[in-house]
């Protein structure tokens, strides 16, 4: 008798489990429970990440804007000069406050085609209080990024960092608040050099 009792149950389990696998009925609303905050993750998420590579972009091509009007420069620059290159950066760039940017002049002084080359900094000047970079500094951090130089030619290096901070929160996203620091160099186009007023010679 256990034993009937014990097959009938089995076969009324599997008779309801065939039922449930060939069921196609369904609550929307469970389903909308169950799938609407997975669409809504994958949105936020979707747009924060290309958010940063736009932010980033437009970054880097602000840094190339200020490079290329340096570079245009045959009268000496002056802070206001830098000041106002901050300022279309950060118009450019549609950032928060407080974006910085460094120039430094660098030039070739002897064995320029060598790997141990000496690089020689005609100025460096930057806002917001930056440091800026001497001769060893550009030896010992930029070294191995500056192209190769003839000697006492010169390159113009404009570095520049503006915040990123994402459009929702990083407990949602995963991607948080960061930095967005671009370096870009170019060569003086209608001068020998570009100069800073004050800081003699020039030419």
């Amino acid at each position: 008798m256990g034993m009937n009792t014990f097959t009938t149950f089995v076969r009324a389990a599997g008779g309801r489990f065939d039922r449930f696998r060939r069921e196609e009925d369904a609550s929307q609303s469970v389903e909308a429970v169950l799938v609407i905050p997975l669409l809504l993750w994958a949105f936020l998420a979707s747009y924060t990440f290309f958010d940063v590579y736009r932010a980033k972009s437009l970054a880097l091509k602000a840094n190339y804007a200020i490079s290329d009007l340096i570079s245009r420069e045959t009268e000496p620059m002056d802070m206001d000069y830098l000041l106002g290159a901050e300022s279309v950066y950060e118009y450019l760039t549609q950032a928060s406050p407080d974006p910085w940017v460094r120039v430094t002049v660098v030039y070739c002084d002897e064995d320029c085609g060598e790997s141990f080359r000496s690089l020689r900094v005609d100025w460096s000047k930057a806002t917001d209080s930056l440091p800026t970079f001497s001769d060893a500094d550009v030896m010992s951090n930029l070294d191995p990024i500056i192209p190769w130089l003839a000697e006492d030619e010169r390159v113009i290096i404009v570095e520049t960092s503006v915040d990123y901070e994402p459009p929702f929160s990083q407990n949602l996203t995963g991607i948080g608040e960061r930095t967005f620091i671009d370096i870009v160099m170019t060569r003086p186009r209608f001068a020998g050099r570009v100069c800073w007023e004050g800081e003699p010679p020039c030419y």
